[in-house]
């Protein structure tokens, strides 16, 4: 694939915008609500005339609502990558509409390929397929080939250049983080986490559950 990775970096770009959006996802808006969530805490705690637990239920709450609000996000962000890189997947070897003739070769070219887990099998179908003009069943069998792993498959898919934008789309996807890869997980994750303030030191769990529901709400003195 060496060919068709020169092709997507031709331009100088590893990611397209789009992509790029994707892998900057929710970051941002994490970071901005944990600084807000910081700066809520220490105005609380630099508030002259505050109780220490009127300072601590301030803190209670605000960390509580920002450690809900960055799962809510870390989780769109990891949600928005898988839906993109499917999206790619999609663009290379989904085909939609189309007459009913078209729709009918590829609802059969699906039934061919379904439950096929022999690779040479595949290879030798998918060269058939060519040799016959059979584009439908090429392309679904790339597909299917796509997802089993059977990378040499989708080159033979693409062995004449005729579909290097849709090759050039499944690189693309290839440089997109591997979202079931637990040390990206936890790298990502640790972007969004939100220090407990030190206002909370040595509080169990559950009193700062009950903190976070005090009414106190910082006013009282």
């Amino acid at each position: 694939m060496t060919s068709i990775q020169n092709l997507f970096n031709q331009t100088g770009a590893e990611l397209s915008a789009e992509a790029q959006r994707v892998v900057d996802g929710t970051r941002q808006q994490a970071a901005a609500f944990i600084e807000g969530a910081n700066n809520t805490v220490q105005r609380a705690v630099d508030r002259k005339g505050m109780t220490d637990r009127a300072r601590q239920a301030v803190a209670a709450r605000t960390y509580r609502q920002a450690q809900a609000q960055t799962q809510r996000l870390l989780d769109e962000h990891v949600a928005g990558i898988q839906r993109h890189k499917q999206k790619l997947v999609d663009r290379a070897f989904g085909s939609r509409g189309g007459d009913a003739q078209t729709v009918m070769a590829r609802r059969q070219a699906q039934q061919m390929t379904a439950g096929l887990d022999d690779h040479h099998i595949a290879l030798e179908m998918l060269r058939t397929a060519q040799q016959d003009g059979d584009t439908q069943l090429a392309q679904v069998l790339a597909g299917h080939a796509y997802a089993m792993g059977w990378t040499d498959i989708v080159d033979q898919w693409n062995h004449d250049g005729s579909n290097d934008r849709a090759m050039a789309g499944l690189l693309e996807a290839q440089q997109l983080p591997d979202t079931s890869d637990v040390a990206w997980r936890m790298s990502v994750a640790a972007e969004f986490h939100v220090e407990k303030p030190a206002v909370l030191d040595g509080l169990r769990e559950q009193d700062i559950d009950s903190l976070a529901r005090d009414d106190l709400g910082g006013e009282a003195a």
